[in-house]
């Protein structure tokens, strides 16, 4: 069965992940912001390294980062043959490290929303929270439910998938998606609602599994809050105010 893991290693989506150069707006805000550049920092889901050795050219030290992929690790690596970013290959879901490994951690690839799984999905918040210092930070960011049920383009798609899991008797929540995208391209199997799917959370839910496993939430916003540098406090303040691109927490340990 073709899972997240075989897409990530397929022509289309490596490529993608592999080569991306630079950083996003909403990643170098975060990193500008929220981040001390001589602490120990991993970065999980890393692909070919794209945001750590952005990192590196800013002055960060002691930098980590892991990623299930093998492939995507072995890229990493050839764009740092002096090997100052320590690249490894690692399962968010089930990781070596000891507790409080890092005192600074970033999960900005949206990896969680692509990990297979309910269990997975919980486990890899609970071993996020297990190696981060007391007092460290960490950095998440989500696909968000709520920007793409408003999108136009996506509604009608939404519609028919709510129709289609009906008729096939499916108990499966929208806000697992197919890939409807792939390497930049639309994914025509999706309108067969076919497997791997990736998870689309809501705001709220992700504060509640964040506090259940022991973060607290300093920040959140989309991409619409990093933009306008207005990031909430809250998901409460947050509830109050436009929605756009992608969902993205600050925590403490």
């Amino acid at each position: 069965m073709l899972d997240n893991k075989k897409i990530y290693q397929s022509t289309e989506e490596f490529n993608t992940w592999a080569y991306g150069k630079g950083l996003k707006f909403e990643e170098k805000y975060l990193i500008d912001n929220y981040l001390d550049k001589h602490l120990k920092t991993v970065e999980a889901g890393t692909a070919g390294g794209r945001i750590l050795l952005e990192m590196r050219r800013m002055g960060f030290t002691s930098l980590i980062g892991y990623d299930y992929v093998p492939e995507f690790i072995e890229q990493a690596k050839q764009k740092d043959p002096s090997s100052e970013i320590t690249f490894e290959v690692e399962d968010a879901t089930k990781l070596s490290y000891v507790d409080d490994s890092f005192a600074q951690i970033l999960y900005l690839q949206q990896i969680i929303s692509s990990i297979d799984g309910d269990q997975a999905k919980l486990k890899a918040f609970e071993e996020a929270y297990r190696i981060l210092k007391p007092g460290g930070t960490a950095l998440f960011s989500f696909l968000c439910f709520e920007v793409r049920a408003q999108t136009l383009i996506y509604k009608p798609y939404l519609v028919y998938l709510r129709i289609l899991r009906s008729l096939q008797a499916k108990s499966l929540s929208l806000q697992y998606l197919p890939w409807l995208k792939l390497g930049g391209k639309w994914n025509l199997s999706a309108l067969l609602d076919r497997e791997p799917y990736v998870y689309w959370y809501r705001p709220q839910e992700v504060e509640r599994l964040l506090k259940t496993v022991g973060f607290e939430v300093t920040a959140v916003g989309s991409s619409a809050q990093i933009e306008g540098d207005s990031m909430c406090t809250s998901v409460e303040e947050l509830a109050r105010q436009p929605l756009a691109g992608g969902l993205y927490f600050v925590c403490t340990k």
